[in-house]
């Protein structure tokens, strides 16, 4: 624990205490749920949703008085199509104060969506990165290297980075470079945890073993978005002789669950979050060890109720402890093709979901990459939009001699899993 790490979260909690604890409530809230498997809890946290939404959501006032199990089950393209009815009047909002916060979320299924989030779901996502974050040995506002794809619309100011001590470190392109940068950033800032794109770490590994580089002071190593291979998790673990975990989240909702130092299990957020598992071809449920679909109700979002929202993973759950406890054993997210600049430079295909979901008129997309410097992008939009500032923005990532052909599609068809492919690359396999 550093003395600065120690300052900022103290200055953090007393300006929290100041404000009412809005997050510390929610803190104590998770941690009381999850330590005592409190079920009576989370279904009056359910109840209260349901009722609430019933009541004050146009889309869902024809479920008044249902049991969950009664109401539909939403994907994405169904959410933006009841868009306008499923929004609940900010005046109905409870607790809310200020401006709506609206999360996007990266669109990693080619369909992208802008999620209002009021202010308790704000700060309920705050207690859960700092309940996890302390799980799995990281203690907030210490040195943390933050590697995503910064764009010009998600990046953090200096300071930002003063006061969260966050290192926002962009890994649209996975090079040698790059690698060497941040390990010379660990070992000058001393950096304690780094939190990055599960695929991305196999290349970190490969880069530390290829050239025997040696960090020390690393106590965290946190992976997302994608499930963390297990050979890569070993090897970190070995390397960096750290704590590693894989995280479970999304940007819609948050974070659905996390696995453990020694057990490659995910233990869920039941405090936040209402899990079902569902068939893979009907919205029956699924028996315990089969592979099945998962279903998410956001327990705190009251200004776009996400009620059995299919999140498009696939996983297998167990149940423990006189089946009281779910543990998801196994999740299967989205499989992307890794796509190259026209320098034949890796780009991690997250990046074109980053930049894409913040065009409103995107209702799916997919990202083709057909030759070194050959590149088409499909689309479905809901209205006209300005396409050069998007092919703009692209070739700030591929090249500026990179060839981006734009075809406006009226729809992407699905794989025989159910699931659209957003990015190909049909050139280098």
């Amino acid at each position: 624990m550093s003395i600065g790490g120690f300052i900022r979260r103290n200055i953090y909690w007393t300006i929290d205490r100041l404000k009412g604890s809005p997050v510390l409530q929610h803190y104590k809230d998770i941690k009381q749920i999850l330590k005592n498997n409190d079920v009576a809890k989370q279904r009056k946290h359910l109840q209260n949703l349901l009722d609430y939404s019933t009541k004050y959501s146009k889309f869902y006032s024809a479920f008044q008085g249902e049991k969950l199990q009664m109401f539909p089950v939403m994907n994405k393209e169904l959410l933006r199509k009841n868009y306008d009815n499923i929004c609940v009047d900010i005046v109905h909002v409870p607790f809310h104060q200020g401006k709506m916060h609206i999360q996007r979320t990266s669109g990693s299924t080619g369909t992208p969506l802008a999620i209002p989030q009021d202010f308790r779901k704000r700060n309920r996502r705050i207690a859960e990165l700092k309940y996890f974050g302390n799980l799995a040995g990281y203690k907030s506002h210490e040195k943390l290297a933050q590697l995503r794809i910064w764009t010009k619309w998600q990046s953090k100011s200096k300071i930002q980075t003063f006061y969260e001590n966050i290192y926002a470190i962009d890994c649209s392109k996975i090079d040698d470079k790059m690698l060497l940068e941040l390990t010379q950033l660990i070992k000058q800032k001393r950096i304690v945890a780094l939190w990055g794109y599960a695929s991305w770490y196999d290349r970190l590994v490969d880069f530390i073993e290829k050239y025997s580089i040696q960090l020390f002071g690393l106590k965290t190593v946190i992976a997302g978005s994608e499930m963390l291979n297990p050979a890569t998790r070993r090897k970190l673990t070995k390397l960096l002789n750290c704590n590693v975990v894989s995280r479970y989240s999304n940007e819609e909702q948050g974070i659905l669950g996390q696995d453990r130092v020694n057990d490659e299990r995910y233990y869920l957020n039941h405090a936040s979050y209402y899990f079902e598992f569902l068939k893979l071809d009907s919205n029956e449920n699924a028996n315990p060890g089969d592979l099945c679909r998962i279903v998410v109700t956001d327990l705190f979002n009251y200004a776009f109720p996400m009620i059995r929202y299919d999140t498009g993973d696939t996983g297998v759950f167990i149940k423990e402890k006189n089946n009281s406890t779910i543990i998801l054993n196994k999740i299967y997210g989205r499989l992307l093709d890794l796509v190259f600049d026209t320098n034949q430079v890796a780009v991690h295909p997250m990046v074109l979901a980053r930049i894409l979901k913040n065009y409103d008129e995107i209702e799916l997309w997919q990202f083709i990459q057909k030759d070194m410097d050959k590149y088409e992008l499909k689309l479905k939009l809901s209205t006209e939009m300005d396409l050069a500032d998007c092919i703009t923005q692209l070739k700030e990532i591929f090249g500026q001699n990179a060839q981006i052909e734009v075809k406006l599609i009226d729809d992407i068809p699905v794989l025989a899993s159910g699931k659209r492919k957003p990015v190909l690359n049909v050139w280098k396999l």
